[in-house]
């Protein structure tokens, strides 16, 4: 999938371990064209479904290894998986936008949605792969939101371990 990282866009995106083996997503080549690329697990699973030492064993290598994970499902409620997060050294990231893309919604049904529910200081959750991933949507994001008076975040560099934006 391609990065439509030209549009200034302070993109995180946050591959599961699997995703890394199989070769469907380079970490490096992501960061050197200007993404954050965080943990997101190394299979998926629910972490709140499994115990301390399996929610730990999920956020390590070959899962990427960094200072922010987002938990699958945005489930991360339990001790056992705060305590395995703290334990990498990882903040938790999550969003306050969900797009539901993976529903099969169409790119236009994907930019209505964020251009009409964001807000100032939303993170917008999105799927690569899904119709709202590509760069004729987000820039007709950016525009919607520009419209509304709201500026999306744009990288400032050190994409390598924590995230620098500016809005």
């Amino acid at each position: 999938c391609a990065l439509p990282i030209s549009l200034g866009i302070a993109l995180t995106l946050h591959p599961t371990g699997q995703c890394l083996q199989t070769g469907r997503f380079d970490a490096a080549y992501a960061r050197a064209h200007g993404a954050y690329v965080f943990n997101h697990s190394i299979t998926h699973a629910e972490l709140t479904k499994l115990t301390y030492a399996q929610a730990y064993a999920e956020l390590g290598a070959p899962g990427v290894v960094t200072n922010y994970g987002r938990p699958p499902f945005g489930s991360y409620n339990t001790l056992a998986v705060r305590n395995a997060y703290a334990q990498r050294a990882m903040r938790i990231w999550t969003w306050s936008v969900d797009t539901r893309d993976w529903e099969g919604k169409t790119t236009a049904g994907v930019v209505s949605y964020v251009v009409n529910n964001s807000h100032a200081g939303d993170t917008v959750l999105m799927h690569m792969g899904w119709n709202g991933f590509n760069a004729s949507a987000l820039s007709q994001m950016k525009a919607g939101l520009a419209n509304r008076g709201l500026a999306i975040c744009r990288n400032k560099g050190a994409t390598a371990v924590s995230p620098t934006v500016s809005c």
